[in-house]
């Protein structure tokens, strides 16, 4: 399950639960509202491993730039070689392997960099979604328990006011 499933389970949860009479309280089984926070708690892992997804497919890339500039710089070495092994143009060779030897650095340092830009990016996007999902986790999770701590402050208000009055009545049944 995800973060987003315990959200909705929480709410279902709390839209079928009884209603105090002349309030908008609602009664909810708390061994069912903590297991539902402590699951809440171990999903968060699962969106840094997302994040972490992230990275290693930076890192895929990376190693694909690499490897594509590897392979331009090799066949423009082997063509360049070619190119000189031709007797009567060697000079004309010699001048167009130093250019697609340039022309394949350029191009592989011009994909190395565009890879890692996006990498980069890619990086700061799965933290900044990482470090989001946490915080709205927390702001979700203390929320709860200040709606869970004002529903049990309303409920000890009660439960005090109905011992109060039955010791009242007691006390009034004494002094008869």
């Amino acid at each position: 399950m995800n973060i987003l499933t315990h959200i909705d389970r929480l709410e279902t949860i709390a839209s079928s639960a009884g209603r105090l009479p002349r309030t908008r309280k609602v009664l909810m089984d708390l061994d069912v509202l903590l297991e539902l926070v402590s699951l809440m708690r171990s999903d968060i892992p699962n969106d840094i491993q997302e994040a972490e997804s992230v990275l290693d497919k930076r890192e895929a890339l990376l190693n694909q730039a690499l490897l594509e500039g590897r392979r331009i710089k090799t066949a423009a070495e082997e063509e360049s070689k070619d190119l000189v092994n031709e007797n009567e143009i060697t000079k004309e060779a010699t001048q167009k392997s130093e250019e697609l030897l340039s022309d394949a650095k350029e191009h592989a340092d011009a994909l190395l960099q565009d890879a890692q830009r996006k990498a980069h990016k890619a990086m700061q996007e799965a933290e900044s979604f990482g470090e989001n999902r946490i915080e709205e986790a927390n702001q979700y999770a203390k929320q709860t328990l200040k709606d869970l701590e004002q529903h049990l402050s309303i409920v000890l208000n009660s439960v005090r006011r109905g011992l109060d009055s039955l010791d009242q009545i007691e006390a009034t049944q004494i002094i008869e």
